[in-house]
């Protein structure tokens, strides 16, 4: 067996209720080049008697380091890790979009998930990683000019590994989980299911063409998906059933409260979530 492979880097934001851990506004952060998992043990304490040892507490996980290299952080998943206000700056007679780096970034743990391609007698196999709660820290920056050929430069991200907090439903502060799969597909689904990977729907809003009335477009639409809306919260996890959702067709005009949040989710041949975006209702006031 051997690892020839890795894809998929995907986080969700890690939430805990007392009882159980759940992620939610998961994504893919951009492609995987390499990742490394450091793990910091408590020393193995051995009870010695009658010279030789009786007894032994081995050492435990006690943290460690994730470190991942992706093609790169663009602006959405730099914003979205490291929690980093978006402004937006009068640039001449453009209008610019910043992300500030200030005091106001607090750090926040995630869960994060990869897949390892393995080769086991000529057969590909695939090895879902579930790391469960990793803290991101602000990246380094670096860059080197291009000389006669390209030089590659990929971002490097380093996160603080620690336990789950969860301790029921037969788990006892995990900090790691593991599933293998005989396809990509499915290893990619399990992923997408713990960490609440949705695609996103860009939206945006325009008041409508009578009173009462907003209309909602679709920014990224793709060929031949479904959609459905709701103006009532949340927003959907993945593969959650919208059968109460009403269909939706990219620029129709619907009735909402000025300012209401309109969801609009991507749905598969079972009504499934499968992608969802969130905006604004900017309303005709007559």
């Amino acid at each position: 067996m051997a690892t020839k492979g890795l894809r998929l880097p995907v986080f969700g934001r890690y939430n805990y209720d007392g009882n159980a851990v759940t992620y939610t506004n998961g994504f893919i952060a951009g492609k995987a080049v390499e990742y490394s998992s450091e793990i910091e043990l408590t020393d193995d304490n051995p009870l010695y008697g009658d010279d030789q040892i009786a007894e032994h507490d081995y050492g435990k996980f006690n943290g460690g380091t994730l470190t991942l290299n992706t093609t790169d952080l663009d602006q959405r998943t730099s914003k979205f890790l490291l929690n980093l206000k978006e402004i937006q700056t009068q640039i001449g007679q453009s209008t610019v979009t910043e992300l500030v780096y200030d005091d106001d970034a607090p750090s926040t743990p995630f869960g994060f998930g990869i897949v390892e391609v393995k080769q086991i007698n000529d057969v590909d196999k695939y090895r879902a990683v579930l790391l469960c709660r990793v803290t991101p820290s602000i990246p380094s920056e670096a860059a080197t000019t291009m000389g006669e050929s390209i030089e590659w430069q990929t971002k490097e991200l380093e996160c603080t590994l620690e336990k789950s907090e969860q301790a029921s439903g037969g788990l006892n502060h995990p900090w790691k989980r593991e599933a293998w799969f005989d396809t990509y597909d499915a290893a990619m689904e399990y992923l997408k299911t713990m960490l609440n990977v949705l695609e996103e729907v860009e939206l945006t809003a325009a008041a409508g063409t009578a009173s009462g009335q907003t209309k909602i477009t679709i920014g990224n639409p793709i060929s031949g998906a479904s959609y459905k809306y709701s103006t009532e919260g949340p927003a959907p996890t993945y593969k959650q059933k919208l059968t109460s959702w009403t269909e939706f067709t990219s620029g129709e005009d619907i009735t909402a409260t000025n300012g209401t949040i309109v969801y609009v989710a991507q749905v598969d041949g079972q009504n499934q979530a499968i992608g969802v975006g969130m905006v604004a209702a900017v309303t005709n006031g007559g």
